[in-house]
């Protein structure tokens, strides 16, 4: 039944017009990108605009690895300054010899390769945690497949997202109107001043509607979400 609802809604009524429903302007599934415990979620964010954190996967784990990372990378320039500074005072001494010299310029690569490789892991430390920490700004949080306490794994879908502050409204033209689209006129429910703009039209036809052009309207604001409009499109 639904799937016949959403075809109803795409084929044109006349030549030239269409239904179509408001949509949020976007929407989005947002799914665990790491596994772990969810320590931090509550329900009652549900059906909310929210700017906030609102769900957090236990990483205790990777926060201490990185303060300790962070530690040693501290000791690590200390080390790196000294192993430096004892380079600077024989590199130019004709009494030192070329095997003493390159020993210290060796010990010297090696600690600022170690810096390097310390680097890239805690980075890899900050990447997990954040992507474990999901914050929403200005966004609704339409519903939630999880709760708090459970257990995820990657790829594990956490909530569905929407953006609500513009519309889209989108079209499944015909040939005949997808020709000098950008310079027809787009009245919707018989107004010309709804403030939808073109920000995407298809050059070729539907891979799910064979012969159509996907078209997507835009527009900032609210709107009714969920409301069936008719979209014609004049010469």
């Amino acid at each position: 039944m639904k799937s016949l609802v959403l075809l109803l809604l795409t084929l044109p009524l006349l030549a030239g017009s269409y239904k179509a429903k408001i949509e949020p302007l976007e929407r989005v599934t947002l799914s665990a990108q790491y596994g772990g415990q969810i320590v931090k979620l509550d329900q009652n964010d549900e059906l909310k605009m929210l700017d906030k954190t609102v769900l957090v996967i236990d990483h205790a784990l990777e926060s201490k690895e990185l303060a300790n990372d962070r530690a040693k990378l501290k000791l690590l320039n200390e080390q790196i300054g000294i192993k430096q500074r004892q380079y600077n005072r024989i590199k130019n001494l004709k009494g030192q010899s070329v095997f003493t010299k390159e020993r210290y310029q060796s010990e010297l690569l090696a600690l600022r390769m170690q810096k390097n490789d310390l680097l890239n892991q805690i980075a890899k430390l900050q990447d997990i945690i954040a992507k474990k920490e999901i914050a929403l700004h200005e966004r609704y949080l339409k519903k939630l497949y999880v709760r708090k306490g459970a257990f995820v794994a990657p790829g594990m879908k956490l909530m569905d997202v929407e953006d609500l502050n513009g519309s889209r409204i989108v079209l499944y033209i015909d040939a005949k109107d997808r020709v000098g689209l950008e310079q027809k006129k787009i009245t919707i429910d018989g107004k010309t001043d709804h403030g939808y703009t073109i920000q995407k039209a298809a050059k070729t036809t539907d891979d799910r509607y064979l012969s159509s052009y996907r078209v997507e309207l835009v527009k900032a604001g609210a709107a009714p979400f969920g409301k069936i409009v008719t979209a014609e499109i004049g010469e």
